[in-house]
């Protein structure tokens, strides 16, 4: 195989560092990543932070909610001590501050995981932010939301995800013709379909052909990986790239 797909790190090398995290991010430079994935929430004081969850209470020794907190509560938490003691004293990143830690050349995907009230924030720090614009991707499942970030800042890479098990081939059978209706009605620059095995050859040409870029995620089985490489997928997403990459390159 003569060109692999990016290799993404979801919210960073997470089975080796905790997730979100700034360890993570900097494990997942030295597997060898092309690009990290991070998601992103609003606190009580408006800074935007890098957690997944709308709560601590799988991360931390103490559940707080991040939205009803301001971001200088929420520092106090140890994220890392439950990933392993190695990690003690990890805190809840600023996306500024995880930004900052981003290479030159490398994506950064940020998911958003709250409504338009995160907008402007993200946009002052993506403003302020050293990263090249060109290197970042928002992804978000809410059309809406592609369509209010498209509106606002066209030059801004961004990605509609769908779970392919239960948007796609489940019980609402999202058709793929409806979805390449839907990038031309957005004009989004990518796609992101969760990893499942209904995914097919063919349903991947045509979103190729619809010259945007195509990401699969959360990929951690090799077997799995290479069936999609071979497919020609953009990138994928996984929580060990180290892992990926080697068998990718076999």
């Amino acid at each position: 195989m003569n060109d692999i797909p990016r290799i993404i790190a979801h919210r960073g090398a997470s089975v080796a560092a905790p997730e979100n995290s700034i360890s993570a991010l900097q494990r997942a430079w030295m597997e060898g990543a092309d690009g990290v994935e991070c998601d992103v929430r609003l606190t009580s004081d408006c800074q935007v932070v890098c957690i997944h969850d709308a709560d601590t209470e799988r991360v931390a020794e103490r559940n707080l909610s991040v939205e009803a907190h301001t971001y200088e509560e929420l520092a106090q938490l140890d994220v890392g001590l439950k990933k392993s003691a190695n990690f003690k004293g990890e805190r809840i990143p600023l996306l500024s501050e995880w930004l900052a830690n981003v290479h030159a050349g490398k994506k950064v995907l940020i998911e958003l995981k709250t409504g338009a009230e995160i907008l402007v924030p993200l946009f002052e720090v993506l403003d302020a932010a050293s990263v090249a614009l060109k290197q970042i991707v928002l992804i978000t499942f809410d059309l809406e939301m592609v369509r209010a970030l498209k509106a606002q800042r066209p030059g801004l890479g961004v990605y509609w995800l769908i779970d392919v098990k239960s948007n796609w081939l489940g019980r609402s059978k999202l058709k793929l013709a409806d979805v390449l209706d839907t990038v031309v009605d957005t004009n989004v620059d990518g796609i992101g379909l969760r990893c499942h095995s209904g995914i097919n050859r063919e349903m991947v040409k045509a979103i190729l052909e619809a010259d945007i870029d195509l990401n699969i995620w959360t990929v951690d089985d090799p077997v799995d990986a290479r069936r999609y490489a071979s497919f020609g997928v953009s990138s994928i997403t996984t929580n060990c790239p180290e892992v990926i990459r080697y068998a990718l390159q076999k």
